[in-house]
């Protein structure tokens, strides 16, 4: 089976050096193994379609914007196979980046040593993925405070979760909820809210759990409405969302849904994210799930 390891050099948090060397230890040798490097936001998916060409299976090492990438292009390979093709596409994870959302959902060891051993193992899951107006997500995407903080973070330069941690409370003080209207298959609510996520996954990244039992093979998106709270209460909100217990608080309403539309009231546009990446602010947010369409390599037994 050959695999093809697709690796951002200019990873901010710099843990995929090394790597190669350890590809080369504990890779199987079932496995005939290329490794390419990213060169430009984007590149990764061109590098997926292309390495699906020779390549059963294509592996992202690096963050959740790199995973974005890779499955974009795993997925867009699939699509191109002729109809009736028997040849199979396969997204592998090695987790490298700040958040591993969809990894840590799927279970995937953060030890690089490990998660090269779980892709030996070839144990496969079809799972569900997103599109938030046409554009894929695997794991969390929506509008609020957390596009709002999501979009500092792009700009700031400096990635790892202390420094979302500091963006987010400084934003926290000041930041003002607004009126939405929510659609979900054809069914429409009007909330006031702090945050609208919608979750294919079951978290943010490095265990911010804002969908605690959301599946990746429910054929079904959450829909995680966060209402206005005192400041005080922001501590244990924030407790709660590591604690896997926020779909508890009285503050959060969750609805389920396969095809999604968000708008505020007021018609102002929205600050978007989307697997951990930010898009331009937009007037109208569209979701719709896509189940199982991504065939992905993770740990025998876990349930996702």
């Amino acid at each position: 089976m050959n695999v093809c390891f697709i690796i951002n050099p200019k990873s901010g948090t710099g843990d995929w050096k090394g790597i190669e060397q350890k590809i080369t230890k504990y890779l199987s040798p079932q496995f005939s193994s290329t490794i390419v490097h990213t060169k430009r936001p984007g590149h990764a998916t061109e590098l997926a379609r292309e390495a699906a060409k020779t390549n059963s299976v294509i592996v992202a090492v690096g963050g959740d914007g790199l995973v974005n990438e890779t499955a974009r292009g795993v997925i867009a390979a699939v699509k191109a196979q002729p109809e009736g093709s028997e040849q199979e596409t396969i997204l592998g994870i090695i987790p490298t980046g700040s958040g591993n959302a969809l990894a840590r959902h799927l279970g995937i060891p953060m030890s690089q040593k490990k998660a090269i051993e779980c892709l030996n193992r070839k144990h496969t899951e079809l799972i569900d993925t997103a599109t938030l107006n046409d554009e894929p997500f695997f794991a969390v995407a929506g509008t609020g405070f957390d596009a709002e903080v999501a979009a500092r973070f792009a700009l700031s330069g400096i990635r790892g979760f202390w420094t979302y941690c500091r963006l987010a409370f400084v934003r926290f003080f000041t930041y003002k909820p607004a009126e939405y209207i929510i659609t979900t298959d054809s069914k429409g609510i009007n909330r006031k809210a702090f945050l609208i996520s919608v979750a294919n996954g079951s978290q943010y990244g490095n265990n911010a759990f804002i969908a605690p039992y959301a599946s990746l093979q429910s054929g079904m998106l959450d829909v995680c409405i966060l209402k206005p709270f005192p400041l005080l209460k922001g501590p244990g909100l924030v407790w709660r969302l590591f604690t896997k217990t926020l779909d508890r608080s009285p503050y959060m309403e969750t609805v389920k849904g396969q095809n999604i539309e968000i708008r505020r009231t007021d018609g102002n546009p929205m600050p978007v994210h989307y697997d951990g990446e930010t898009m331009p602010p937009a007037n109208n947010l569209i979701f719709e799930v896509k189940p199982k369409t991504l065939k992905v390599i993770l740990p025998e037994g876990r349930k996702i």
